[in-house]
């Protein structure tokens, strides 16, 4: 095998790594979106209930940190895409 055919499927394999590195960040976002809008239901269902209210901080707590991993998984990749665009 040549070395750039080695170099193009090592490049494809890191990139197949990174689209589902970054699959794997949206998926634990958008589940974490969905639990908080369950922990806010519950809270409002329970009145306002102090015990629903902090799990409720909870949640977002974890929905915030998923975004926030999404978004610099994202901004890497997309780093990477343009120093490989710019290298062709």
């Amino acid at each position: 095998m040549r070395r750039q055919d080695m170099s193009d499927t090592m490049e494809a394999r890191v990139a197949n790594i990174g689209m589902r590195l970054i699959d794997d960040a949206y998926l634990a976002w958008m589940a974490a979106e969905a639990e908080s809008g369950r922990a806010l239901r519950e809270w409002f269902a329970r009145c306002h209930h102090n015990e629903s209210y902090y799990a409720y901080l909870a949640a977002l707590d974890r929905e915030e940190a998923a975004a926030l991993d999404l978004r610099d998984l994202v901004d890497v990749a997309g780093g990477c895409e343009d120093s490989t665009v710019s290298d062709g």
